[in-house]
């Protein structure tokens, strides 16, 4: 029964991944200025591999109005699903992702934000990038660790990008994320770091039945007069403190 379980999700996970040009192309073209109605599609779009996947989600604290630059604790690909379903927002990501066959096509599509680490002034190309967004209404997410961490630590958050909401004045929302598992600190099918296979990791999730994602959306963080060391180091701090505090 298990594995009649787990194919039914594979075989769903499969064809909505494959389905997505279709979605796509009924969203519309997107660019800068996306409209509310593509913003929400993407969200069912996201919201959609949840159900398929059969993770249960536990929100505390309430979506605010307004656009702001997302940020998060970093511990899997499952964490962009996650924030992908709850908020309407596109994603900054290294550009590697955009030659990765089929997901690269969807990040694409869905108008996600690339890092190319290995220029010179990739940092700052990013940083406008997300400013030119933020400016135009829509909301950004950033993971500010720079990569995953496998959920043992909260990793030293990196500065540079925090200059996009100085630039623009706008505020900070962050959130913690949590797959909390009997005894441990993190479901042990969900962590997944940069030399891990993502196809394995994804059939090791589809073949769960009780992952939960536990969503903490904190007060926002306001950037007035603030500077990146500041707001890096305020942010950090908040989202760890929440790390620690829903793990007693």
């Amino acid at each position: 029964m298990r594995i009649l379980y787990f194919l039914k999700k594979l075989f769903k996970f499969i064809f909505h991944i494959t389905n997505t040009k279709k979605i796509i192309s009924d969203i519309g073209n997107i660019n800068i200025s996306a409209n509310n109605d593509q913003a929400e599609k993407i969200r069912l779009w996201f919201e959609k591999i949840l159900s398929i996947a059969d993770i249960k989600t536990q929100i505390k604290g309430t979506i605010k109005p307004g656009n702001y630059l997302i940020i998060s604790n970093h511990s899997s690909w499952l964490d962009i699903i996650i924030l992908g379903s709850t908020f309407k927002t596109t994603f900054l990501s290294k550009i590697e992702v955009s030659h990765w066959p089929v997901i690269g096509r969807i990040t694409k599509a869905v108008d996600i934000l690339f890092i190319n680490r290995g220029k010179k002034d990739a940092a700052s190309l990013a940083v406008n990038g997300i400013s030119e967004f933020l400016l135009n209404e829509r909301n950004v997410t950033i993971f500010p660790e720079g990569t995953s961490s496998g959920g043992k630590k909260l990793l030293r958050f990196k500065p540079r990008l925090f200059a996009s909401v100085i630039e623009t004045n706008s505020p900070i929302q962050c959130v913690t994320i949590k797959y909390p598992y009997k005894n441990k600190k993190i479901h042990p099918s969900v962590p997944f770091v940069r030399k891990d296979s993502l196809f394995l990791n994804i059939l090791k999730v589809l073949f769960q039945n009780d992952i939960v994602a536990e969503i903490t959306i904190c007060d926002l963080v306001y950037s007035s007069k603030k500077d990146r060391k500041s707001l890096t180091t305020e942010c950090y701090n908040l989202i760890k403190n929440n790390l620690e505090n829903n793990a007693k």
